[in-house]
């Protein structure tokens, strides 16, 4: 009987082993991807963990992000990403697509395009940024509510019922919800068919490094500065330290050097003169 006693103290005082922190992982890359964090390009093969800010570049192949137990993103090929949020750090999924094709599936979350502005609550979505203001959605399953954006700010929400689609048309205040067309089925990845789905068994999956290659040029960001999608905040912070380098800083005052946030670290205002001072 006191051998019973001692073991059940033992369990009872035994320390609580704490679980792993949930990653978001990149699980899936036909080729690896250029990955920009911070002010640093990186090679990103599958396996990686994938943090918030972390913009992702596609190139020819397609890649997938599964972030926690309740959000995957898929992206294909010439797709440009920003991950402005992810559920693992206990927030909703927030990307900003600049470029390229996207399917997500989450609890909730938001996509942003140039054109769109995407709200989800559960379900599966994907969507288009093409250039010239015709970004496109379909709501493959739940309801969503998409958005044109404007210089910046999305306009009123259009709801959209499962299997509805909405195109952004500069023509016209407001998308409108129909069946998808042909042109945009067509030059829809392939692999988007299908519902998206976890990738099984993936070794080391989160514990795979980057590969450093340099610092990232202007060219890298430029594009990111100039776009004014809606809730991206400027890259002031991120990008200081490129501002010692002669050739960036110069094509940055170039694009953007007049914007205030940007101005402010630029050209900020000389101090004055302490009191008493003869010099």
């Amino acid at each position: 009987m006191r051998i019973l006693f001692f073991l059940a103290g033992l369990l009872i005082h035994a320390p609580v082993q704490a679980q792993a922190p949930a990653r978001a992982v990149l699980t899936l890359a036909e080729q690896p991807l250029r990955l920009i964090r911070g002010a640093t390009v990186y090679k990103a093969p599958a396996g990686i963990a994938v943090q918030k800010d972390d913009i992702l570049e596609t190139g020819a192949a397609g890649a997938q992000v599964e972030a926690g137990a309740d959000a995957i993103l898929a992206l294909g090929p010439q797709t440009r990403v920003l991950l402005q949020d992810l559920p693992t750090s206990g927030k909703a999924l927030d990307v900003a697509l600049l470029e390229g094709w996207a399917k997500l599936m989450a609890k909730n979350g938001k996509l942003v395009t140039p054109g769109l502005q995407l709200g989800f609550e559960n379900g599966s979505a994907i969507v288009k940024s093409g250039g010239e203001g015709r970004d496109a959605v379909f709501a493959e399953d739940g309801a969503q509510q998409a958005a044109r954006v404007d210089k910046g700010r999305a306009g009123a929400p259009l709801k959209l019922s499962a299997e509805q689609y909405a195109e952004v048309d500069p023509a016209k205040p407001q998308p409108v919800a129909g069946r998808p067309p042909r042109p945009f089925i067509s030059a829809m990845p392939p692999s988007f068919r299908d519902r998206l789905a976890r990738v099984p068994n993936l070794a080391n999956a989160g514990k795979v490094a980057p590969v450093k290659e340099r610092e990232a040029d202007f060219a890298d960001v430029e594009p990111w500065l100039t776009a004014r999608l809606p809730g991206v905040k400027p890259f002031v912070a991120r990008l200081r330290p490129r501002l010692a380098d002669p050739a960036f800083r110069k094509e940055l005052e170039r694009a953007v050097g007049q914007q205030p946030a940007w101005r402010a670290v630029l050209y900020p205002p000389a101090r004055p003169a302490s009191a008493g001072s003869l010099f």
